[in-house]
């Protein structure tokens, strides 16, 4: 079964960088640009993926990937197909390394491709 994971929006709790954190996400092999965030901001998204079976939602803040600044990983949650509820939060905390006191929550729903 095809299923579509939709983002509908992200709350910034807590941010990475001193000025703004550059997001982005990757969802089943695509990577995909976020807005900008700083602590306290909320914003819609319309971000959808097609996918079967389940993948890893991952979260990170961008810092241009150099080899001497990676992007900071912030977290990462398990999409399946048939979540026990179609609409549901997903929060993501870093715990350690360069993107800790990051903390964001995702607003997605899931629901069965026509």
């Amino acid at each position: 079964m095809t299923a579509i994971l939709r983002l509908k929006s992200i709350t910034c709790i807590g941010q990475a960088e001193t000025f703004t954190d550059e997001l982005y996400a990757t969802f089943n092999g695509t990577k995909d640009s976020l807005p900008n965030m700083t602590k306290g901001d909320t914003k819609d998204l319309s971000d959808e993926f097609l996918f079967e079976g389940s993948s890893d939602l991952s979260l990170f803040e961008n810092d241009g990937d150099h080899w001497y600044d990676r992007d900071d990983f912030i977290g990462k949650h398990l999409i399946t197909e048939m979540p026990p509820k179609p609409d549901f939060t997903l929060d993501f905390e870093a715990t350690s390394g360069q993107a800790e006191g990051a903390h964001y929550t995702i607003d997605v729903s899931v629901t069965p491709s026509p």
